[in-house]
């Protein structure tokens, strides 16, 4: 798990871009825990605990979303122009390498994949679009198999599948909206939780002081209260990157 998460993260980000995010979320991190706490120590472990924490869930979430929805418009594209294609008389293999020039990088490598298992075997292997977890796009390269052993026309084969492609890609979108909606006003609040801490520490410092000194109790309140922000936003974040549509 952690092997496949780090190679997706080498592609989503370049060196020196995963350093930045990393540096400027260990600081903000270290330094709102340091000036509600004034506790070396502990606001650097909060600082690094806090960093990998909104990089996996925010950074590199939000980054991945973005790039899974972008696929889903390139695999759209990609069904269109072979519907187009197997319409105008070309059989699979052509409309395969008619199609591939049409689509982003990543998605013609998979296009190639099934190519070369087509002239080198003769078979349609298409296994690996499923990594898409796209329910339109698998009825597709079933319905493909259909008319590579046994033809049959385009239209019947392929229409509704297409038609369902749109409307399964246009519901993943208002459902991203509304989660995103959402969100921002749970985001609110907890923002306005911490921004209470900072502002408690400015108005009664004299109070806050004392509230620090009493053992190490004002420091494991912060730390419950900051773990409790960090699970709400961690169960929020899931539900709000979950879009898949059940058709």
């Amino acid at each position: 798990m952690f092997k496949k998460t780090w190679k997706e993260i080498r592609v989503l980000f370049s060196g020196w871009e995963l350093l930045f995010h990393l540096i400027w979320l260990f600081l903000l991190n270290y330094a709102f825990f340091y000036f509600t706490s004034e506790n070396f120590i502990v606001s650097l472990c909060v600082g690094v605990v806090g960093a990998l924490f909104f990089f996996f869930n925010f950074t590199y979430r939000h980054k991945k979303l973005n790039q899974y929805q972008t696929q889903l418009k390139e695999l759209l594209k990609y069904i269109t122009n072979m519907i187009f294609f197997m319409g105008t008389g070309e059989n699979v293999l052509h409309a395969l390498k008619a199609a591939r020039s049409t689509v982003s990088s990543d998605i013609r490598k998979d296009i190639d994949r099934t190519i070369e298992s087509l002239e080198s075997k003769a078979v349609l292997d298409t296994d690996h679009f499923k990594k898409y977890a796209f329910p339109s796009l698998d009825q597709f390269h079933r319905n493909l198999l259909i008319k590579y052993e046994r033809g049959g026309d385009v239209n019947d084969l392929f229409k509704q599948i297409r038609h369902n492609m749109m409307f399964e890609l246009t519901k993943r979108d208002e459902l991203h909206k509304r989660k995103k909606t959402f969100a921002l006003n749970v985001y609110v609040l907890l923002g306005m939780v911490s921004f209470i801490m900072i502002l408690l520490r400015l108005i009664v410092s004299e109070l806050w002081e004392i509230f620090l000194s009493v053992s190490i109790a004002g420091i494991v309140v912060l730390l419950l209260t900051y773990g409790a922000i960090l699970f709400n936003l961690y169960v929020l974040q899931k539900k709000k990157m979950d879009i898949s549509v059940r058709l």
